[in-house]
């Protein structure tokens, strides 16, 4: 918040005069000038973000949804994050309501920031204040007929508008992830709309689905809703091309093996308090492979070149949630609850150096806590 050095009422004036006609006139615009003041500071937004997870953050998006005073600012061009030390820091802001006099009432600010384990980092957004700086080039949207692109300097995803299915094309650099099934779910679309267009995040909605994207990850978080609880499922149909499947899940330790042919089958799921793996090889009863009572709700599925990270927000809250891997590169995420949100992280080879963050840290969000208005 800028301040102003008040020495001698009658030496400022709000109309612009060096020096005030009258110790009366000074003392008035005094209190013009506390009430501006005053007014700024109660148009400003504070939050903190958490590390909450124990793992280290890299260039992680953030959303912090925010909410400001009547007649605060009425155009998104007037405001401006700051870190803690006062500096700026490029941040994609969203107006998503407003008062009755046209002013900005509630939006969201997406910005990426790093973190170490369990650290914090205080924000401050200002209002009536532009940014400085140009927000830089990032993820973005092209509209086309009975199609919407999602594109960035690595990936290049296709959402069809029909739903049929969700996703038909799905790139990352040059290799091409999805099959011809593509990526689809359970619950019906209605007409898409843009919420977000970059370049830090792109948000589609389509009625009680919704599909977010972020400039500094590859990856899609796809939402479902429900009105009542339901089965909600998502379908992905992989182009994993070899004949042996590498896969893994994050169930307390690492567990890992591989799908031999097409009608190899990965299953786990929730039994009483523990998580079950069961695998089905060709022409052989179901054997249970292994069990744990964790899952941190994540896993990869990959081949030598393409590697197809996946992920439930939120897992063990869930009722009958279940993981299943075929060795055709089909892969299912499902529970029965209200609201199911999945990831897709698409990556090469290996992990390790081109995925960048873990995919436990992909289901682990920072924590954004919004300090209320003065």
């Amino acid at each position: 918040m800028r301040t102003n050095k008040l020495l001698d009422p009658s030496t400022i004036c709000p109309s612009g005069r060096t020096r005030c006609q009258s110790a009366s006139h000074g003392v008035a615009c005094l209190s013009i000038l506390l009430a501006l003041t005053i007014a700024e500071w109660a148009s400003s937004q504070t939050f903190t973000v958490t590390e909450t997870a124990g793992l280290r953050r890299f260039g992680y998006p953030v959303t912090a949804s925010i909410e400001l005073s009547q007649g605060a600012v009425k155009s998104i061009d007037k405001l401006r994050l700051l870190n803690a030390n006062g500096q700026e820091v490029a941040a994609q802001f969203t107006a998503l309501s407003h008062s009755s006099d046209g002013s900005i009432r509630a939006c969201d600010v997406d910005f990426t920031t790093g973190l170490g384990p369990q650290e914090s980092q205080t924000f401050h957004v200002e209002a009536g204040v532009g940014p400085r700086q140009a927000l830089p080039k990032g993820i973005a949207v092209k509209e086309e007929d009975d199609s919407i692109l999602i594109v960035s300097p690595y990936i290049q995803h296709r959402i069809r508008r029909d739903g049929k299915p969700l996703l038909d094309s799905i790139t990352f650099g040059k290799e091409e992830f999805l099959a011809m099934d593509g990526v689809s779910i359970s619950t019906q679309t209605s007409e898409a709309k843009i919420i977000k267009r970059g370049p830090f995040n792109v948000t589609i909605d389509m009625g009680k689905v919704r599909l977010e994207y972020v400039s500094s990850k590859s990856w899609v978080k796809l939402t479902q809703r429900a009105e009542a609880m339901d089965t909600l499922s998502v379908d992905g149909h992989f182009h994993l091309s070899a004949d042996t499947l590498t896969w893994d899940l994050g169930i307390g330790s690492w567990l890992y093996g591989t799908t031999q042919g097409p009608q190899d089958i990965v299953q786990l799921r929730k039994e009483s308090s523990l998580w079950q793996v069961v695998t089905t090889k060709k022409d052989k009863q179901p054997s249970l492979f292994a069990t744990s009572p964790l899952f941190d709700g994540c896993g990869h599925f990959a081949d030598p070149q393409r590697v197809a990270a996946f992920g439930i927000a939120d897992c063990s809250s869930l009722d009958e949630a279940q993981v299943q891997l075929r060795g055709d590169g089909r892969i299912r995420l499902s529970a029965k609850c209200r609201t199911l949100s999945v990831y897709f992280h698409f990556v090469g080879q290996p992990t390790q150096v081109t995925a960048v963050t873990s995919p436990q840290s992909m289901v682990a969000p920072l924590q954004v806590t919004v300090m209320p208005i003065p």
